[in-house]
């Protein structure tokens, strides 16, 4: 009987430890928690314009015939023909790419075919903006009926991208103390910072045109690119 009371004893101070220990891990103190810094949010926008130093010309070349299979042999004809047109105006293999391949028939109003259309579209890119002219007339000279472009662009974009994200984070700074100012306050560290849209704005089809005569003597002006940045910024306000 006495060994039961004492293992009931026992039992009780355990169930008594095992509580007071609940009881204090429940009541322990939160850590503190420290007042978010009071801070401004800008968004700054930056721009930086440059000279393009490469140019992408399209050309094309057709024809047509009653028999498809002619039409598209005379069109590829002509094709290696404006090629190496191309190639000897100054153009690398590996800057001359065939964009398009297409043969459609012409029909009578009753549906019959009267003849079949083959064209072949060539990508010309220009490493030297100052080759344009000779370019067009080389194409021009070789056959070449239906040409677009010039479309502008850089070989490096990054150094024009990296100036318009500082110009935007520049801007940013600025909005910022503005309104710092109002509010009776001075523009401290950054906080937190984020880049959101950049990119350099190319120029596409200058002009046009589907004639050898209308490429004679085209004036070319490259013109400038603007890389632009727009960025989002979160100072500290003293």
């Amino acid at each position: 009987m006495k060994r039961r009371l004492i293992a009931l004893a026992l039992l009780a101070a355990l169930a008594l430890s095992s509580a007071g220990c609940a009881e204090r891990v429940v009541s322990a103190a939160p850590a503190d928690d420290k007042p978010a810094a009071n801070t401004v949010t800008a968004e700054g926008v930056g721009k930086r314009s440059t000279a393009p130093d490469r140019a992408r010309m399209d050309f094309a070349v057709s024809a047509r015939d009653a028999d498809s299979k002619t039409a598209l042999d005379r069109a590829s004809a002509k094709s290696r023909t404006l090629i190496g047109a191309l190639r000897r105006a100054g153009i690398a293999k590996a800057d001359l790419q065939t964009t398009d391949v297409s043969l459609y028939p012409d029909r009578s109003a009753t549906g019959k075919v009267i003849a079949y259309n083959a064209a072949i579209g060539v990508r010309a890119e220009l490493k030297d903006i100052a080759d344009l002219g000779k370019v067009i007339e080389a194409a021009s000279r070789a056959g070449s009926t239906d040409f677009s472009g010039p479309s502008f662009y850089l070989s490096d974009d990054n150094a024009a991208n990296d100036e318009a994200i500082k110009a935007a984070v520049a801007d940013a700074r600025r909005r910022a103390e503005i309104m710092a100012i109002a509010a009776g306050k001075r523009v401290g560290a950054v906080l937190a910072i984020g880049a959101a849209d950049t990119a350099a704005t190319p120029l596409y089809d200058t002009f046009s045109a589907r004639s050898a005569e209308m490429a004679k003597a085209v004036p070319i002006e490259a013109g400038q690119l603007d890389a632009s940045a727009r960025v989002r910024v979160t100072f500290v306000l003293q």
